[in-house]
């Protein structure tokens, strides 16, 4: 970063602009340049000078305010070339996975990194993510990310099979984000610690139903089959309805606990508390 602003951003700073037309714009801050956008044109040299928070107004007079991207902001801005995991699967996969600081997971595909980052930040400061992708396409582009973001020393990425070439043991949690995850179940069986948790995530209902019996045959303990719908709404007085576009299925997550037991296949599994 260069030339400090007197009051909270630097130029250099990325932020995010949120206008009263419900746009939003992610700008970096660069001195004696103007952000043009379908609300008119904003002044970096104004952006800088102002607090996270304050508002500022377009040379066509439209509205908006200033801030740091979020964590999720800038997890769900990157570029994707591959299924997208949206912030209702993130959360709840962050909840059965049980991931906290400290932890040491094994995760996969890597992808567009959104997952591996995710995870990254509740892991840190002194925990481990070893995200597995088979070609790393995208590794550079996403350690640049973590270096960004702090997370370069607790994301480790690697170019590998996560259905066999898995090196770690005695894991935390196994996530798997892979188009056959029933065949990463042995490999998970193998590096996760005793009651380390099992999540992954698929689009079609085969590939839940295939996951889940090879789970129960390989003596794990389910937690969760299914997936999770979410409807916004609209608030205004007088108006309130929900939105006409929701995310209903996005994909299916299956979550399962290690056992030392060899085949759970006969047990009658029913949901924990809070899942039913």
């Amino acid at each position: 970063m260069s030339d400090s602003g007197e009051a909270g951003f630097n130029y250099g700073d990325r932020v995010l602009m949120v206008t009263e037309t419900g746009h939003r714009y992610f700008l970096t801050i660069r001195k004696g340049q103007v952000f043009h956008s379908s609300d008119g044109y904003f002044d970096a040299d104004k952006i800088v000078l102002l607090e996270e928070g304050d508002e500022i107004i377009s040379n066509i007079g439209r509205r908006g305010v200033v801030f740091r991207p979020s964590l999720l902001e800038t997890l769900l801005s990157l570029p994707r070339r591959t299924q997208v995991t949206y912030p209702k699967d993130l959360g709840f996969i962050l909840v059965l996975s049980g991931v906290r600081p400290g932890s040491r997971v094994v995760e996969g595909g890597t992808g567009s990194g959104v997952l591996a980052l995710l995870l990254a930040s509740y892991a840190a400061p002194n925990g481990k993510i070893y995200s597995y992708d088979l070609d790393g396409e995208n590794f550079p582009a996403i350690f640049r990310i973590a270096e960004r973001l702090g997370l370069s020393s607790v994301l480790e990425l690697k170019k590998g099979d996560l259905y066999s070439g898995v090196e770690e043991t005695d894991v935390d949690a196994f996530i798997a984000d892979v188009p056959q995850p029933w065949d990463a179940v042995d490999q998970a069986k193998k590096v996760l610690r005793g009651g380390g948790m099992f999540v992954s995530i698929m689009p079609t209902v085969e590939q839940m139903i295939k996951t889940s019996e090879r789970l129960r045959e390989r003596g794990f303990l389910e937690y969760f089959c299914g997936e999770l719908l979410i409807r916004p709404w609209r608030v205004k007085q007088g108006m309130t309805r929900p939105h006409h576009i929701a995310r209903a299925h996005t994909v299916f997550i299956v979550a399962s606990r290690k056992t030392n037991a060899d085949n759970l296949s006969s047990w009658t599994l029913k949901l924990p508390d809070g899942l039913k």
